[in-house]
């Protein structure tokens, strides 16, 4: 049994990367469709159009057994998926910039100088212990 194990090794371990590449991809695909409905709105219709294409050329590949064509759909799917991500993360921080920088310029008149700080009744106290 052990000797048929050590024949048949080479084979597990390509049966097992085989398995792995196709399991990446396959989450991929769900990772990148997800962003893709849950971020419509956010991304540009030209990264949206070859993020499809990317993902259609995915699940094309893993309806197949050839090892590399999955990965490398996989990685030209990871790539583009790497723009958008990167698309939609710069947009969000302008629109950060932007809305802090316009509130900050509405509450920043409003807003007494700190030497003008009305006192908030706060109190200084020492607790001191009686039981002694």
């Amino acid at each position: 049994m052990r000797k048929d194990a050590e024949l048949h090794a080479d084979e597990d371990k390509q049966r097992k990367e085989e398995i792995e590449t196709r399991n990446e991809v396959d989450n991929a695909v769900y990772r990148n469709e997800k962003l893709v409905k849950d971020n419509a709105d956010k991304i540009p219709a030209d990264e949206k159009a070859k993020l499809e294409t990317a993902i259609t050329a995915a699940k094309e590949a893993l309806k197949g057994n050839d090892t590399a064509a999955i990965k490398t759909a996989g990685e030209a799917l990871n790539e583009i998926a790497q723009t958008v991500g990167a698309e939609i993360y710069k947009a969000a921080a302008e629109k950060a910039k932007a809305e802090k920088t316009h509130t900050g310029a509405q509450t920043g008149a409003e807003q007494p100088k700190s030497e003008e700080k009305k006192d908030e009744g706060v109190i200084d106290a020492e607790v001191v212990d009686e039981k002694k």
